[in-house]
């Protein structure tokens, strides 16, 4: 493995790290501050819109001047948002977090996808490395921090957080761009690069039916399952070790199941597989902390197949010659619904409570996976 991508890997892992960490520590911080759950909804929601409209834009350029630079970008924007949450006591500065919370996984992730594949010969096994270390490091972070949280307390684990985000920096400046990029850039070629008419019926589609599992993970993702657990009863402790152990089922069985099915039909089995899954949770969502652990846990099992799926996408219908791009545009209808049912989601919860949110994830998500399914088997035309 070139020295340039173990320093890619290295900034994953830390991003990952920091990240699992702060998705168990921020809901429970925001508890403990006793911001209202309708409110965590709509500070959750800003996240994708600033993550989709930077993503966008720092894709498009950095087909141009080059990924480097936006793994800087990554590094600053990762203290800068762990500052705000230091000093957070109100919904607005929570709010500001968030939003640097956003350009900093815009600028991760509109480059890393892009960035090995710029580095890579095999660039669909590639992709699922990068999402395997995300997840398995990611989980480790969720392990640590609810321990971290009894042991340290919410600041000083924020404080950590910001001493692990200050390394990324100094691996930055160890990393090259490996391909030449295009001619010099200028507004006429971003608008181009944004007019995506030309491109086949196929792809035209998948930003559709992206849609569909932003709205689902929308009901999922973000806050949503560290409060839910803490409502049935888990410890902060054990919140974190659960969910740790979910993202390592995931990761697990998404470096597992791409290596023995190469096939496109993992996307339909998967996404159904998870979708029936999210239907027993809400099911069974007032049978009690040991039952719903289970469950959380067997989603992650699952979601491992579809996510192997997910990333077979990118690779199927993107120009790699213009690989930042396309998945920028990609994730446009993602972001966008998770956004809409994040913003939702607080308030689904107090009028209708977790089952029927849960319900619903479910079902968007079946819809998702038959969708992305039957335009995979479409003609490109």
């Amino acid at each position: 493995m070139e020295d340039v991508i173990r320093k890619a890997l290295v900034i994953q892992s830390l991003n990952a790290f920091i990240a699992g960490a702060i998705f168990i520590v921020l809901p429970l911080m925001m508890v403990d501050k006793h911001i209202p759950i309708e409110e965590m909804g709509l500070i959750f929601a800003v996240m994708p819109i600033f993550m989709q409209t930077f993503r966008l834009v720092f894709g498009i350029l950095s087909d141009y001047v080059g990924r480097k630079v936006f793994f800087w970008l990554d590094g600053l924007m990762s203290t800068l948002s762990l500052v705000f949450y230091y000093f957070s006591s109100t919904a607005i500065v929570f709010l500001l977090g968030k939003m640097a919370e956003g350009v900093r996984d815009a600028s991760l992730w509109s480059v890393n996808r892009a960035y090995f594949m710029d580095h890579s010969k095999e660039k669909e096994a590639a992709l699922i490395k990068l999402r395997g270390i995300d997840s398995a490091l990611g989980a480790l972070g969720m392990m640590a921090a609810g321990f971290l949280v009894v042991i340290l307390f919410y600041g000083n684990t924020i404080l950590l957080m910001m001493g692990l985000s200050l390394m990324i920096l100094p691996n930055v400046r160890l990393m090259k761009d490996a391909v030449k990029f295009h001619e010099k850039l200028d507004l006429a070629q971003v608008v181009r690069a944004l007019d995506f008419r030309r491109k086949s019926p196929k792809f035209k589609n998948f930003i559709i039916i992206f849609t569909l599992i932003g709205l689902s993970w929308g009901f999922i993702t973000g806050y949503i399952l560290p409060v839910f657990l803490s409502s049935v009863g888990v410890p902060v402790q054990n919140i974190g070790l659960l969910l740790g152990v979910r993202a390592l089922c995931n990761a697990g069985v998404l470096y597992l199941f791409t290596k023995l099915w190469t096939g496109k039909r993992k996307i339909l089995v998967g996404g159904l597989a998870f979708a029936l899954t999210m239907g027993a949770l809400a099911l069974l969502a007032g049978s009690g902390a040991a039952t719903v652990s289970v469950l959380v846990v067997l989603t992650g099992l699952v979601a491992g197949v579809a996510d192997a799926g997910y990333e077979t996408i990118f690779v199927s219908v993107s120009d790699h010659n213009f690989i930042g791009r396309d998945i920028g545009i990609l994730m446009i209808g993602l972001q966008a619904g998770q956004s809409l049912t994040q913003g939702l989601s607080g308030y689904v919860i107090t009028y209708m409570g977790y089952p029927a949110m849960f319900f619903m994830a479910a079902m968007l998500y079946a819809l998702f996976s038959l969708a992305a399914y039957n335009n995979m088997n479409a003609k490109n035309g």
